[in-house]
């Protein structure tokens, strides 16, 4: 029975389950299932989804506005969030004319709100969920609020010094929280993940470990942590990269860290790293974390010993480096030596994601190889060999690239969607949503390009 003969309804479910870029290039090369692929009903799906509007921190939607938009309408909106806001000062959002503005309020208590309100907030990814990190004269306390309803979903005592990262579940409306805080016994850290239901507020605790010589807590994703160890108490430079299954109660070694940071994405682990032998060019891999799969070693039940056990070399180690999928960093034949990584969810393609390496090009340019006797009568004629020589080294390159996970039998793929040259600063240069603090008020101003649908999107 052919896939198109199936019933309208069905078709339309199926497409639910599609991507953004699935259901534009089925409507652009199938003609039987064009009309489906461009129904109201399945573009309108997508608008709303969360997947989309978390990958690009899109404010509350106005369903009642959209449902009276056309599909062609519906579509246009979806292009006009993905192109994304226009260049604007964060401090003048009221004079910004290239951008849509959305704000939301929150009124936060004063004991939430810390002695330095912008160094102690952190929008969470989605931008519907905002940490606060309370370090009032009584105690220090980590709140959630939701700044779409203006409610507290969540507040926890802490210590000083305490580290701690969040990871919401991708199509859930859960929170893990992890916290890594000094512990009992001097030099131990004791690291706690406490799940948020974020509509309730309900929470319990998933995960209680004390360690002797974390070094520091870089991620947590999934059943996932990531951070460094001491691999020796008198040598605070000696760290290593432990990845630990926080659900098993196991851990892999990594190897000794790096001059550049890694990052955990859902199933891989991002990193650069520099060749070990001319071009000595600086690479970009993910490695997928099932490659660790019969190194796991089980965590004692005295966390301390996991440093001791590093120190004395009982523990295997894995180079994430040789098992990966590897991508040259270059830009106009120059090399890029990395300097920041981000990696953020594709809001095209259901469950890829787009990284950004921002780095500096090399010094130097790799030696040309040497040139046949035809090329070099061709550049005494036309000088293009002296012209390309004549370009001036960009000054800072952000490199965009399309990370598509295996998917069966298939391989991931890292492919480069775009390179350009971009200004010194290391942060995004148009952000989307932007939080404000006046008095006990914080404001999240969401920013769009102004376009078909903007305000309602």
């Amino acid at each position: 029975m052919p896939f198109e003969a199936l019933g309208e309804d069905v078709l339309l479910r199926i497409f639910c389950f599609c991507d953004i870029y699935t259901a534009l290039a089925v409507s652009a090369i199938n003609r039987p299932l064009r009309r489906i692929a461009l129904s109201k009903q399945l573009w309108l799906f997508l608008v709303l989804d969360t997947r989309f509007r978390d990958a690009l921190d899109l404010p509350p939607p106005d369903r009642e506005r959209l449902e009276c938009l056309s599909p062609e309408e519906l579509i246009a909106v979806v292009k006009n969030a993905v192109a994304g806001p226009g260049p604007s000062s964060s401090w003048d959002l009221e004079h910004d004319e290239s951008s849509s503005v959305t704000m939301t309020c929150i009124q936060i208590p004063p004991d939430d709100m810390g002695m330095d309100r912008a160094a102690d907030a952190r929008l969470l990814p989605g931008a519907r969920y905002i940490l606060l990190h309370s370090t009032s004269t009584t105690q220090r306390r980590l709140c959630m609020y939701d700044v779409w309803s203006a409610r507290r979903v969540w507040d926890h005592t802490v210590q000083a010094l305490t580290m701690f990262h969040v990871d919401l579940v991708p199509g859930a409306t859960i929170a893990r929280v992890c916290l890594a805080q000094p512990g009992d016994l001097p030099n131990t850290l004791t690291v706690h993940i406490e799940e948020v239901e974020l509509t309730t507020g309900a929470s319990h605790e998933l995960f209680n470990f004390s360690f002797g010589s974390i070094g520091s807590l870089c991620a947590i994703v999934g059943d996932f942590l990531l951070g460094t160890v001491l691999q020796s108490h008198w040598n605070f430079n000696d760290l290593k990269l432990v990845l630990i299954n926080w659900r098993t109660c196991t851990f892999v070694s990594l190897g000794h860290m790096g001059p550049s940071p890694v990052q955990l994405i859902p199933g891989y682990i991002l990193s650069t790293y520099q060749e070990t032998s001319p071009p000595r060019g600086h690479i970009l891999a993910a490695t997928a974390l099932e490659a660790f799969s019969d190194r796991w070693q089980a965590l004692t039940e005295e966390g301390t010993l996991l440093g001791t056990q590093l120190e004395a070399g009982s523990v295997s180690t894995i180079t994430i480096n040789n098992i990966a999928t590897q991508e040259r960093l270059e830009y106009n034949s120059w090399q890029i030596r990395s300097g920041y990584t981000t990696a953020e969810p594709d809001p095209l393609y259901a469950g890829a994601y787009i990284i950004s390496v921002h780095g500096l090009p090399f010094p130097e340019r790799p030696a040309p190889r040497r040139a046949t006797l035809t090329e070099r009568i061709g550049s005494l004629i036309n000088m293009t060999a002296r012209r390309v020589e004549a370009l001036p080294v960009p000054v800072q390159v952000l490199l965009s690239y399309r990370f598509m996970p295996g998917q069966g039998q298939g391989g991931s793929k890292l492919q480069l969607v775009s390179a350009r040259r971009v200004s010194n600063l290391p942060r995004p240069e148009f952000p989307r949503a932007i939080p404000r603090y006046s008095g006990n008020t914080i404001s999240v101003v969401y920013r769009q390009r102004k376009g078909p649908g903007a305000d309602a999107a």
